[in-house]
């Protein structure tokens, strides 16, 4: 299993990171130069991308290798994944000696099936110009390798320039720390897409899909440290796959990239007595999340709350709000390439993967981390469910920020029966989620009134005083009425485990 850290690099900082000091510095000997030619070969239905796989035919000198790839395991940052490869005579693919090697019976299928086999075609090609250095630091050793060039498909061409960081002995924290020192000198981004993916980019037309969470993978022999990795990694994953969403302004990637710096915010406080987050990575999220927050507020207003107001005609208003969520997403895109973003986003997979909650001597028998996580979970649980009936209770169904600390309290205890569901009863879970994303459902609707009532009057200053002012006064009024009775409805549905 290949484990891999790939950032992109601008082509011009190219022959500035060639001559880094880190790199400058390693002997003649532990680097090499390569002039690779990489063919990808699929179905014209692309058939072996939609099966998970990935399927090129590398020239290197006089070389021909045929290397097939699964998506990553894990999240887009640190690619793990697996990777087959063999020699060949020349530049046509043989995917049955690939197969002989693959251990999934599902992907050996794929590569033997005589329906796709029989129709592979060149689909796209990338060229490329690479260094490579072996670095030996302190025990492990990571190899990188530095690439320039491009990839083409249909007619169409876009630049390569990536730094790629691979693993061939010890921590993949070293990953990270070496990562970070080059990107002090010379700006990196995350590569949230291999070279592979952005070929296939260039044939399929349309933006990227939105990735909502995938479910959490716990076993019962975890300890609470094993389920806080796996936990984390899948909220970065979350995170981290929707960028290139967000990049083409997707309003739906932007939600669920939020969703997923949520879901990781919410898990850090969770733990936050066992583990605690390092002040400045507090910091960087808190920055992320204030960065994102204001554009979601405006795509809310205009392609829900408005649209829901049927008294009046609102398409002036809906056009105005849909323009200042465009003007926010466009001033926003500076946010996910500016170094900040990069590094925070390395210092948090440090953090994860390099477990570093651990006291220098290790973990204690006693430590809560050490526990089993069926252990751990539970007054993690019970916690999160205690503060938002503690919430409920003393709700002011007329207070607005009162009745947003319950809905944040809401999502919090979801997040940690969702994120612990694989170690909890199934039938109590389900009700349990439930009853949360009902009680979410209405608070949620409460919030967006309050933040359109937050919003209106800048539309009605700007040349729409007439609708804004309507709308402003039908949003007071179905603020009113659906908090009407709020309390006692949310305490007679919420469920406990």
């Amino acid at each position: 299993m290949e484990t891999e850290l790939t950032l992109r690099i601008a082509a011009s900082d190219v022959a500035r990171m060639r001559e880094h000091p880190l790199l400058a510095s390693l002997p003649e000997a532990s680097h090499r130069e390569h002039e690779l030619t990489d063919t990808y070969y699929d179905t014209p239905a692309l058939d072996l991308w939609r099966a998970g796989l990935a399927l090129r035919v590398r020239r290197d000198g006089d070389a021909w290798i045929q290397t097939v790839r699964t998506a990553s395991a894990g999240s887009p940052t640190l690619h793990e994944r697996g990777e087959w490869e063999s020699s060949l005579d020349g530049p046509q693919p043989n995917p049955a000696e690939l197969a002989r090697q693959v251990k999934p019976q599902r992907l050996r299928d794929v590569l033997r099936s005589p329906a796709i086999t029989g129709q592979l075609q060149p689909v796209f090609t990338s060229t490329t110009q690479r260094t490579t250095w072996e670095i030996s630091l302190g025990g492990q050793l990571v190899e990188c390798a530095l690439d320039s060039g491009s990839i083409d498909a249909n007619g169409h061409s876009v630049d390569v320039g990536e730094l790629a960081l691979e693993l061939k002995r010890g921590s993949p924290t070293r990953l990270f720390e070496l990562a970070l020192a080059l990107h002090r000198d010379i700006p990196l981004e995350v590569a949230i897409e291999n070279k592979a993916a952005r070929g296939y980019a260039l044939l399929q037309a349309g933006a990227p899909a939105p990735v909502k969470a995938s479910k959490v993978r716990l076993k019962r022999t975890m300890r609470m440290e094993d389920a806080l990795l796996s936990i984390g990694l899948s909220c970065i994953a979350q995170i981290e796959a929707n960028v290139p969403g967000v990049l083409v302004q997707s309003v739906e990637s932007l939600h669920q990239m939020r969703v997923g710096l949520r879901r990781l915010r919410a898990l850090f406080d969770m733990v936050r007595d066992i583990a605690p987050l390092p002040a400045e990575l507090k910091e960087g999220l808190d920055w992320l999340s204030g960065e994102l927050g204001a554009t979601r507020d405006w795509d809310v207003l205009a392609e829900t709350t408005l649209p829901a107001i049927h008294a009046i005609h609102t398409q002036a208003l809906q056009a105005a709000a849909k323009e200042r969520a465009r003007t926010l997403h466009k001033a926003m895109l500076p946010t996910l390439h500016a170094p900040r973003y990069t590094q925070l986003m390395l210092q948090l997979k440090g953090w994860l993967r390099g477990r570093q909650w651990r006291p220098a001597s290790g973990l204690a028998k006693d430590d809560p981390l050490a526990k089993a996580a069926l252990d751990g979970l539970v007054p993690l649980v019970r916690k999160a469910q205690k503060r938002l009936r503690k919430r409920i209770e003393a709700l002011d169904e007329q207070d607005a920020p009162a009745r947003h600390k319950v809905r944040i309290a809401a999502k919090k205890a979801r997040y940690a029966a969702e994120f612990f569901r694989d170690l909890l009863p199934a039938k109590e879970v389900k009700a349990y989620v439930k009853s949360l994303s009902a009680l979410q459902d209405r608070l949620g609707h409460l919030n967006d009134l309050a933040v359109a009532a937050r919003l209106l009057p800048v539309l009605e200053n700007s040349g729409h005083a007439h609708d804004a002012s309507f709308a402003r006064g039908y949003v007071s009024g179905a603020s009113d009425a659906s908090s009407a009775g709020l309390r006692a409805a949310l305490i007679a549905r919420l469920k406990v485990i």
